[in-house]
């Protein structure tokens, strides 16, 4: 156990240094787009954090795969709800969603060391301090989808520090939101990333594939706000139908499988 350990580690410093390296790299370039009003630096930032994700998955032998992505019409805008595994999600979905999309964040990571200004450039920070600032977050995330972004919404807010199969319980926002603003539901389904580095064991990385399966929109338009919690539920449901059989069948199935459970399993 101690010799696998050992090689554990280069690996690791390897995956931490390449990360620190293309973050150094990007950083004065955002600073010149945040120069720049919103609708020049959201896709410039856009693309610089895609290029440095997918550099960073190939050079550490973490290859992104995605399947399905060819059958959503990415010219519509969604709320896109991926499940939440590990620490590289937050670069997946660059390797993943194609098109301009802002994301939600914790308000504690902008004060990182460089890090940080380039997390406000790309992130929507949730302020849970008071009533006002959530307010002001939900601002936030209804112009981004005013302006014809999507939106990525972890749903279950947070990952889990042991190996679990099953989603965590899902958060009212992402639902209430698509309802208020008619748009619908993406879920986007993660497969390896916890296998690739574990919360629980995140110094124990290791390469192979980082598959990422679109599922079958959920439809959100004509629902009202007493509709959150059912969503939300079907949402969860259907997500964790799809999980466990991308994982027992594989993922080549699981757009029809996808299509199947929605049509037995009806919002109500």
């Amino acid at each position: 156990m101690l010799l696998k350990n050992i090689l554990y580690l280069p690996y690791f410093v390897y995956v931490a240094l390449l990360f620190i390296l293309l973050i150094i790299s990007v950083f004065p370039i955002t600073l010149i787009l945040l120069l720049f009003p919103s609708s020049i630096t959201d896709p410039c930032m856009f693309w610089l954090m895609k290029i440095i994700s997918n550099s960073w998955f190939v050079l550490i032998g973490m290859i992104p795969r995605n399947y399905n992505k060819r059958k959503v019409d990415f010219s519509r805008s969604y709320i896109i709800t991926p499940n939440h595994q590990s620490l590289l999600d937050a670069a997946v979905i660059y390797t993943s969603i194609p098109r301009v999309f802002k994301t939600l964040g914790k308000i504690e990571l902008r004060k990182a060391p460089i890090y940080g200004i380039i997390y406000k450039a790309v992130v929507i920070t949730v302020d849970r301090s008071s009533m006002t600032a959530r307010a002001a977050s939900f601002r936030k995330m209804k112009t981004a989808l005013d302006h014809g972004n999507s939106l990525v919404i972890f749903p279950e807010g947070t990952f889990s520090n042991t190996v679990i199969n099953d989603l965590l319980p899902f958060q009212d926002g992402c639902f209430s939101l698509a309802i208020m603003q008619q748009v619908d539901i993406l879920p986007v389904l993660f497969l390896d990333t916890s296998k690739r580095m574990h919360p629980s064991k995140f110094y124990q990385c290791t390469p192979g594939w980082n598959r990422t399966v679109y599922l079958p929109p959920v439809a959100c338009i004509g629902l009202d706000k007493k509709m959150v919690a059912p969503l939300k539920q079907l949402t969860q449901n259907y997500m964790q139908a799809c999980l466990d059989y991308s994982r027992e069948k594989g993922v080549h199935g699981v757009w029809e499988f996808a299509l199947l459970w929605q049509k037995n399993n009806p919002l109500n």
